[in-house]
């Protein structure tokens, strides 16, 4: 872990709820408000900040290190520290060993906590005893590095095997806890037909973060505490799964920018 990792004050303490007295950091994964950075990226993290956001998870890192629109580390980083948060995590896409070092170096750049892949490509959904061993050689060289390694789920990976396997169950078991951790998307998970509560705390001290969205009861998504997942339970959790963060997330393209502060209102409010 980086020492902006260890110092994060909320989640452990925040279980209590004599503690309540501490504030929580809520943090939010930028692929939600995708379009407006793309149209003005500096603009929209200014209006990120003015929300009350802590921290950002940043998204579309390559094997090249840089971001879409040619944006570099450096710069990333600049705009996001000159709004007054920090990029505490990072989507990259799927790399191998091989890559490590690109992607580290420019995670150092981003002075971010956690690399994370943000999922497999269909082409890639099979061979997942190999995609563990691959991560664990990866999260060798992160840990080497004082960085975070995780890999985000989607639903697909809750669809069992022809062996009968549930892949994610695959990747957990067969990686190394010191080396790789998860980060859990609550919705994806609820929309897979499992229970959140019950899966992240079937795997303890396994998680990073969470990505905090809301399902409607057709499972669509929908504002953040307008829907049927009860994240004050599962935020209670905290200590048990390990969890760092808690990154707002909502992929609706309507009103991004209200959606995600409903969402960090809705956090704010709950007894965790």
């Amino acid at each position: 872990m980086t020492a902006g990792a260890a110092s994060l004050p909320v989640l452990g303490a925040a279980c209590s709820s004599s503690e309540q007295t501490v504030e929580k950091e809520i943090g939010v994964q930028l692929w939600s408000v995708r379009n407006q950075l793309e149209a003005d990226f500096e603009k929209t993290i200014g209006e990120i900040a003015a929300i009350g956001f802590d921290h950002v998870e940043a998204f579309g890192l390559s094997n090249s290190g840089i971001f879409p629109g040619l944006i570099t580390p450096n710069q990333y980083e600049h705009v996001v520290k000159s709004a007054g948060m920090r990029i505490a995590s990072c989507h990259s896409s799927y790399f191998t060993p091989e890559d490590a070092p690109t992607i580290i170096e420019a995670a150092k750049r981003l002075e971010t906590d956690w690399v994370v892949i943000a999922w497999l490509a269909e082409e890639q959904r099979t061979g997942y005893y190999q995609h563990a061993e691959n991560m664990n050689k990866i999260g060798e060289q992160f840990k080497a590095a004082g960085i975070g390694f995780g890999y985000h789920n989607h639903e697909f990976e809750f669809f069992e095997t022809e062996e009968g396997e549930i892949p994610l169950e695959i990747m957990i078991e067969n990686t190394d806890p010191d080396l790789v951790h998860f980060q859990a998307d609550l919705y994806w998970i609820k929309k897979a037909g499992v229970d959140p509560l019950g899966f992240v705390k079937k795997y303890p001290g396994r998680f990073c973060s969470y990505h905090v969205k809301d399902a409607d009861i057709n499972l669509d998504q929908t504002t953040v505490g307008e829907g049927i997942i009860d994240f004050e339970s599962i935020l209670k959790e905290n200590k048990t799964t390990g969890i760092q963060y808690v990154f707002v997330e909502d992929e609706r393209t309507d009103s991004p920018i209200e959606n995600v502060k409903n969402g960090y209102n809705h956090l704010k409010s709950l007894n965790y």
